[in-house]
Formats: structure tokens, sequence, C-alpha cells
């Protein structure tokens, strides 16, 4: 069976006009559009197996090449059990998975416990409720033989949003501390701006935001100034040599005006089916066809015109979906409008993802698509 899609298109005045009101009544500080480098996120990681899997574990015969390699390397490197690897190799009640933790920017301590992720690799249905046996940590860059293990992860996988996607709470200790350095040469911090932020109109205005503090103004300092569309280079002033922190903290929260407007953003992350769409991302008029869906956006209509299909969509705005019930003229092309409609006719996460990647191919989609890990 077919499922069309009619979206036509309407601006929701009463949620944008609030999203604007609560956006301007915040302060924009300069820690929301900058990560101070040497103070990034770091990914430790490695592969082990999750057992008590009630016949929703991995199939060994049908293993894709990749997975066969992973669980060879995992039997000959004694990282587990032989009693495991049996098990997954005879039963579907274990899985082989990809196990990832995510270290804060600031830093973490030995001994800290940390939540985990943990990814099917093999071709297992479920990950829900099965217990991940011990498994030794470490980052991407030291995978050998010789690799420091950094942190220790292990417990019962509670699926997420993909049911091949579980996270254990608190599943990790680390076993090693995770120090970041900030401060380069000569006293000189770096601030790297976020990814949709990265232009030189917003670097001058971080630098111009720093440099018009209060304490620094009567100091006759002006410490930032904007290298490139990227990086913004600050200058420890001497008179806090003993509390670098103190001046960080001070610099990340200084006010920034004048901010246009964010683009309008999809997060998209396909290896956990998962799917964020800002309220204001549009569609321009397209047909798309995609197994059994067929999605039309059309046109606003011209002065006058009647709506052939007022009713064929889920439109995500109850004030809007009211308005056509009572024979008003009305017509959405937002993006979120689109999702609502597919997840009405039951399509899965990937279905979406699909029809959107088709849509940003075509240059339809009005807004940022961001593909995460």
């Amino acid at each position: 069976m077919t499922h069309l899609l009619k979206l036509p298109l309407v601006f929701v005045v009463s949620f944008v006009l609030t999203a604007n009101a609560f956006t301007q009544s915040q302060p924009l500080r300069v820690e929301h559009y900058v990560h101070v480098k040497g103070q990034e996120e770091t990914v430790i990681r490695a592969f082990g197996i999750v057992s008590g899997l009630n016949g929703t574990g991995d199939d060994v015969k049908n293993y894709s090449p990749l997975a066969n390699a992973i669980l060879t390397q995992l039997s000959r490197s004694g990282m587990f059990s032989g009693t495991d690897a049996r098990a997954i190799s005879s039963t579907r009640n274990s899985a082989l998975v990809e196990v990832t933790v995510r270290i804060p920017a600031a830093g973490a301590r030995s001994g800290q416990m940390l939540n985990c992720t943990v990814y099917s690799v093999g071709n297992a249905k479920s990950l829900a409720n099965g217990v991940l046996s011990m498994t030794t940590l470490s980052s991407p860059l030291q995978q050998d033989e010789n690799s420091q293990v950094q942190g220790m992860a292990w417990g019962r996988v509670a699926a997420e949003q993909s049911p091949t996607v579980g996270r254990i709470v608190n599943g990790c200790r680390l076993t090693a501390d995770f120090m970041n350095p900030y401060i380069g040469e000569g006293g000189l911090i770096t601030l790297v701006l976020k990814s949709e932020h990265a232009r030189p109109s917003m670097a001058n205005k971080i630098a111009e935001a720093i440099n018009f503090n209060p304490e620094f103004q009567a100091l006759s300092m002006r410490p930032a100034s904007a290298v490139n569309s990227h990086t913004i280079a600050v200058r420890l002033p001497t008179t806090y040599f003993s509390n670098p922190m103190d001046f960080v903290e001070q610099i990340l929260k200084a006010e920034v005006s004048d901010v246009p407007p964010r683009v309008p953003r999809v997060m998209i992350n396909e290896r956990a089916g998962i799917v964020s769409i800002d309220v204001d991302v549009e569609v321009r008029p397209t047909a798309i066809t995609y197994l059994n869906y067929v999605a039309d956006m059309e046109p606003e209509l011209a002065a006058g015109e009647l709506e052939q299909f007022p009713r064929q969509f889920i439109d995500i705005d109850t004030d809007t979906k009211f308005r056509q019930m009572n024979g008003e003229t009305v017509t959405n092309l937002k993006l979120k409008a689109l999702q609502a409609s597919l997840n009405a006719l039951q399509a899965t996460p990937q279905d979406v993802i699909e029809i959107i990647k088709v849509l940003h191919a075509q240059g339809a989609i009005v807004g940022d698509v961001v593909f995460m890990d």
C-alpha cells in the first residue's frame, strides 16, 4: 500500500513568537559559542560481549565479514574468556558490541563512574536487559598490545530508541586521569568556535564581548583578538597567572550582543536511529517517493484558492489543525510536520532518515543537516 502525504504549508506564528521571546530573555554568553582548545571531549572505546539475551542476540552463521574479523581478533587477544567466545558462537543469547564512553571536556579523574553506550556490531535484534561482560577500554589512538587501560565497563544494558543501542548508567569506572591542558606558550588561550557558528563576524563579536569586560577595560586591556573564522586568541594577563581558571570563567561568561538568528538544524544519528529537528526547519515545495511513501510538499496557496486535501497530513500545531477543521485555508511545509505524518504511518526511524537525506541532497531542506556518530 502506498501512503500519500500532501503537505501544504503554514508559518506557526504562536510557537515561533514564544520561542523567540524565550531566546531574547536569556543572556547569550561566549561559552554558548566556543570551547577552549585543549578541553575537548575524549572518547574511549572497545569491543565486548553482551550476554543474557533471550534469543535476541547474534546469529553468528550470518555474520558480516567485519563482525567475524572483530570476533576473531577478540578471541585471540584474550580480552574476554574463551567461554564467552564459545557462547556467542553457539547461541542467540549473546551479542558482539562496541562500547564507548565520553569523557567530559573538563576532564575526569581515575575512579570516577561515567555512563557508557553499547552498540551492536553483529546482527542482534535487541540488547535490552542483556549484561555487558567486563570490558577494558582505551583511546582509539592506542589500539595495540601496549594500550593503556583507561576504563573498565560492565553492567546491565537499558535499550535506547533503537533496540540495538543501549546505555549503562554509571557503567564505566575510569582507571586513568584525564587532565586537559588549555594554556599554550606565552599564556595564550585559544577559543574554538563551534562549527555552526564559525564565521568571521561571529569571531569578531566573541573577541569584542571579551574585550568589553568592565574589569579589562578598567585595566586598559584588550586580551582577545579574532585569528580567523574559527579561532579567537586570548592572552592570559599577568594578574591572573596564579588563578588562570578564574580568568577563563570570566571570558566564557561574557555576554554577546547583536547575535544573528541561529540557522535551524536537523541532527541525525544513523547508528542510533535518532532524528532531532528544529521546529523552524522548512521544506521547499517538492515531491519524493520512497518505498511505499509518496510525499508531495506543495507551495503556498494563492489568495482565495481552496486546499484540495486539507486533512491528509498530521500537523504538529494544534492551533493550525483546529483552524483547518473549521474550514480555514492554511498550509504547512515544516519538516516536523512531515516527520509527524511519517510517524503516524508507523514509518521506521531509518525510513525517516532516508527521506530526509534525499530531501537534503535535493536542496529542499531550508536549514543545516548535521550527521553525528
